[in-house]
């Protein structure tokens, strides 16, 4: 069973259409491996790019997976999703990515994503780290230089 606590979005849809899915199957994977799956904490939400409405933060590091190896995670990190509100009726995701860990950070009117992954990305070994921040604008996740 799949659970989803502590986030109600504002918006008639109550999740992005695919995430209950790829949630199932992670537990789903978890299971199989002999592990017993607890996926509550992996849902959160926030304003994360400032239009007003509440956004979705899949974080698949949150998924506990007791007895057995977190199926969304590997060497390179845990996948990570973002979805922002259309305005509309549509969740969009705007980010998918192994990452090592993220936070997110305010100046002014602009949000800002700091995300730590592995080495590969930015071609060193992989138990090396690479840290990039993408900007949170309305209706996307754009690369900071």
């Amino acid at each position: 069973m799949v659970a989803f606590v502590g986030f109600s979005p504002a918006h008639g849809e109550e999740q992005p259409s695919d995430i209950a899915e790829i949630i199932a199957e992670a537990a789903q994977v978890c299971h199989v491996q002999g592990g017993k799956p607890d996926t509550a904490a992996i849902l959160s939400g926030d304003d994360l790019n400032g239009d007003g409405s509440s956004d979705w933060i899949a974080d698949f590091a949150r998924l506990k997976c007791e007895g057995a190896p977190n199926p969304a995670c590997n060497s390179s990190g845990c996948m990570l999703h973002l979805y922002f509100w259309d305005g509309d009726r549509t969740w969009d995701l705007v980010f998918e990515d192994f990452v090592k860990s993220y936070k997110f950070s305010t100046s002014g009117k602009t949000r800002t994503m700091h995300v730590t992954t592995s080495g590969t990305p930015c071609n060193k070994p992989v138990e090396e780290a690479c840290s990039y921040n993408y900007r949170l604008e309305k209706d996307a996740v754009a690369p900071v230089q």
